[in-house]
């Protein structure tokens, strides 16, 4: 009988700290989905204002506009839209962007924990 009562008492405090654990985890994923989301417009501006400067969307719209001359030169082309690519407004956009999915995936899985271990009872 004693061993029941110990086993039943252990199981509820190992579920407490599970709980108080993904509870403090989706607190800290929630701060940072927060942060994550209200980069992402500034990053997303970022991006298209450096397309816009290094004249990226111009050379694509050759692409639909003189797809003859873009046949005829198409090393140069390929060299120019290499450099004219903003690689790290690119780089930066999608960081925030995996911060922010990953922060949903994480704050998903320990909503989930919390409602599991919110159903699950001992005793």
């Amino acid at each position: 009988m004693e061993n029941e009562e110990l086993f039943v008492k252990i199981m509820k405090r190992i579920r407490k700290e599970q709980r108080f654990s993904a509870i403090k985890n989706a607190c800290i994923f929630s701060v940072i989905l927060v942060i994550s989301a209200a980069a992402l417009l500034p990053v997303f501006n970022m991006v298209k204002n450096d397309f816009e400067k290094t004249g990226f969307i111009y050379f694509v719209s050759l692409l639909f506009s003189d797809f003859s001359v873009i046949q005829a030169y198409w090393q140069s082309f390929s060299l120019i839209l290499l450099e004219t690519i903003p690689a790290l407004s690119i780089a930066l956009c999608m960081a925030a962007l995996l911060a922010f999915l990953q922060s949903i995936k994480s704050l998903a899985k320990n909503i989930r924990i919390i409602l599991i271990l919110n159903h699950l009872a001992i005793g």
